[in-house]
């Protein structure tokens, strides 16, 4: 269960959610595959319900073996 408000849930409750690491998720913030939706008076990083289903999607697509890049691109085309 989320500790923060609106279902907003920290790096570590994503990455167990969608079975990668916390580095994993700072990586594809990073390369601009997925971004926190908002950040905790205390600098940490929250994520939503819309994150986390990016986020499996981009591990799926990765799966499938398409880069970051287009990933990513993909992700920005969408809107």
């Amino acid at each position: 269960m989320p500790a923060y408000k609106d279902d907003l849930m920290t790096v570590g409750e994503l990455a167990r959610r969608v079975g990668v690491t916390v580095r994993t998720i700072q990586y594809y913030d990073a390369r601009g595959v997925v971004s926190p939706s908002e950040l905790s008076e205390g600098g940490r990083r929250l994520y939503s319900q819309e994150n986390l289903e990016r986020l499996r999607i981009a591990c799926f697509l990765r799966e499938l073996g398409l880069s970051l890049n287009d990933i990513s691109s993909l992700f920005q085309e969408e809107g």
